[in-house]
């Protein structure tokens, strides 16, 4: 290959001074330098203070974790993390830092039930101790996991740790290469791949957002994301702590219960910085009236970020329009891209400029060109997401013969530079796959495929869709391969491995797509309600999201390599050619303005009002709803159940507590969960 690719951005890294060489350094010297100011303020409520904590307590908190820790496991041991959010965890995680020890940050199992992605992480890291709260320990016991009660894995209980064992921490003297972070890929419960991150990735990727975002110690962050998100992790958690700013968070519920505690945050503690995936805007302005707007005030934000699923121009300029009179304009946006693979990101753009689009010709894109449309043209837009920063690249490249692409080409994303992660744990041909790229034909390497398709315009990476199959929707991924198989195995009508599960763009919202083949000896005699019923349960059981659209078919389908591999993408173009021989099909009806009832108190009046407002909700006979089978069987995703805790505990006087209507409970259950307050209320 001779000659500057076509489509390639560099930048440099010369002479650049980092403030320490690994998280333990960086941690001793800000708790030296900003001793008492407040790192961390948690929101119980999402508006009142619960705690306020300061650099110098955090890293004193998190020497004691880490000295516990020293007692039985050592330096490179790897500790799972199960905690909700709040400042256990970051004092736990920081904890695993001090202790030089690879911290694995997880979500605790659901009560009452086995989580998949639960076992398959302790399978896949081996870990030597479990740290956890004594809530979520006493949960662990009930599950009766033998996994988790081997003499080789450490049960350590966080409140048992006492602060004056701080001066038990011996320092671990550790390197850059070191491992710090061990981070499984959201939503892999089949396969997990843990990405594993160094201190000198964490560090790097850590001065790219300073840089880019144009970050420093007046930075106040306001975060709702959750901490195994990477951008609420990463950007949100560590990224203050590194530049020596402060946090302001409330944990995702009280987001989504009422998205206007998020910007009241902002206007309250005068934010610099926040952000969230594209959903979250569209869900402010759908959620938030006039009224509350013009008692806001987000001017003082310099950054608010948008990433982690397609950054769409509609939502940007909707949330703006909206806004307008809380001081808020489109120069504040800050679109930006990366992933896990890379701690976090990989381009950012200029924080002080207006997003740009690149309005691009529908048909070209289908056929891989970024193509500027010609007006009156079917057209996309898409959205700029900056440049690499301090020593990164970027470059499309053709898939298939790993060729430079050129310009107006599209291609896949492939990126370079420190903050890529060293590779996938204990899967050393997944990470020559995905780590390990190469130009064809030269030694141009190695390189991180990220999988995303994109193209290069004008100095900036634009974004336009994936080339592989993951699904990602509302901020959070999914692996089609675990969506079929909880698909499959629900009914026995259904075939095995005879199921499609993708996303496609719909109406500026990507939706969530089923194909499933019946059952030859089915055919003729199937109850289509029951099935898509149970397809639905399944799907949110095991992952917490619900189906858009439902499609049952006849055998024969569903589109094979010839290794038996799914097409999905092959599927994708046969649903929307309509070229399927479709037996029966379910859509999820969109949520309508929320009803009001006049009712007393009585369990049975609870009982019909919950079935009316889910039978007006989704649409549904209420005749048809089972007070008794979980109310997910309905297609009640979380923002519509959180929608049902604000609207019930509005009627009836008494905070249900939110867990409640997030479980697999039933109508029943939350009656039962409704009286027992109202009783303890009026005693």
């Amino acid at each position: 290959m001779s000659g500057i690719p076509a489509q390639i951005l560099s930048s440099s890294d010369d002479i650049h001074a980092y403030p320490a060489p690994d998280m333990v350094s960086l941690l001793l010297k800000n708790a030296e330098k900003f001793r008492d100011k407040a790192l961390y303020i948690f929101l119980d409520d999402g508006v009142n203070e619960s705690l306020r904590i300061s650099y110098r307590d955090v890293v004193m908190k998190a020497k004691a974790v880490a000295a516990e820790l020293q007692k039985n496991d050592k330096k490179g041991d790897h500790i799972l993390l199960l905690f909700p959010a709040g400042i256990e965890f970051v004092i736990s995680l920081y904890g695993c830092f001090l202790a030089g020890m690879v911290a694995i940050p997880a979500y605790p199992p659901r009560r009452r039930k086995v989580d998949p992605r639960f076992l398959s992480i302790i399978h896949d890291a081996s870990p030597s101790a479990i740290l956890t709260t004594k809530q979520i320990h006493s949960d662990l016991e009930q599950l009766n996991l033998g996994e988790i009660e081997s003499d080789n894995i450490n049960l350590l209980i966080y409140e048992t740790i006492r602060e004056d064992q701080a001066q038990e921490w011996i320092d671990p003297q550790v390197k850059p290469d070191d491992m710090l972070l061990l981070q499984y890929t959201s939503g892999s419960t089949g396969t997990p791949k843990g990405i594993m991150v160094s201190h000198g990735n964490m560090i790097h990727d850590s001065e790219c957002i300073k840089q880019s975002f144009g970050f420093d110690e007046n930075m106040v962050v306001v975060n709702w994301l959750p901490n195994f998100h990477d951008m609420g992790l990463i950007g949100n958690l560590i990224q203050p702590a590194y530049v020596g700013g402060s946090v302001v968070s409330m944990t995702p519920i009280r987001f989504i219960q009422d998205p206007v505690n998020w910007l009241k945050c902002i206007t309250k503690y005068k934010g610099t910085c926040s952000g969230a995936p594209n959903f979250a805007y569209d869900y402010c302005v759908d959620k938030i009236p006039s009224e509350s707007v013009e008692q806001l005030d987000l001017s003082t934000l310099n950054v608010l970020y948008n990433g982690s699923e397609p950054i769409r121009k509609q939502t940007l300029e909707r949330f703006t329009h909206h806004f307008k009179h809380a001081k808020f304009s489109s120069k504040q946006f800050f679109p930006c891209y990366g992933m896990a693979e890379t701690v976090l990101i990989i381009t950012g753009g200029d924080f002080k400029a207006e997003p740009v689009y690149f309005n691009a010709d529908a048909k070209s894109l289908e056929n891989n060109k970024a193509i500027l449309a010609d007006e009156g043209k079917e057209s996309r837009y898409l959205t700029a997401c900056g440049f690499p920063w301090l020593g990164m690249s970027v470059m499309i490249v053709t898939p298939e013969t790993k060729l430079p692409c050129q310009q107006g080409e599209i291609g896949e994303i492939w990126a370079k530079g420190g903050s890529v992660a060293q590779g996938y744990w204990n899967k050393p041909e997944a990470t020559k796959e995905t780590f390990h790229a190469y130009i064809e034909g030269t030694d141009d390497g190695p390189w991180l495929r990220t999988g995303d398709l994109g193209f290069i315009h004008e100095g900036q990476l634009y974004v336009s869709g994936r080339l592989k199959d993951l699904i990602i929707i509302r901020g959070s991924n999914f692996s089609p391969n675990d969506i079929e198989h909880s698909v499959e195995n629900c009914h026995e009508a259904l075939r095995k491995n005879a199921s499609a599960a993708f996303s496609m763009d719909i109406d500026d919202e990507e939706k969530l797509i089923i194909i499933q083949e019946i059952e030859r000896a089915y055919m003729r005699d199937f109850d289509e309600d029951e099935i898509f019923e149970n397809i639905r349960n399944a799907v949110f059981a095991d992952h917490g999201i619900q189906p858009d659209i439902i499609l049952l078919t006849r055998m024969g389908s569903i589109k094979k390599t010839s290794s038996g591999k799914t097409q999905r993408f092959a599927m994708r173009a046969v649903w929307k050619n309509k070229e399927l021989d479709v037996l029966a099909e379910w859509e999820k009806k969109e949520t309508k303005e929320n009803i009001a009832s006049a009712i007393g108190f009585r369990p049975e009046f609870m009982r019909e009002w919950m079935i009316n407002w889910m039978a007006h909700t989704l649409e549904l006979e209420p005749g048809k709803i089972n007070p008794d089978k979980p109310v997910s069987a309905y297609g009640l995703d979380s923002i519509k159940a959180v929608s049902l805790e604000r609207d019930v505990n509005k009627q009836f006087g008494v905070e249900w507590p939110i867990e409640s209507f997030l479980r697999e409970n039933s109508i029943n259950d939350l009656v039962e969960v409704g009286v027992r307050i109202l009783k303890s209320k009026n005693q």
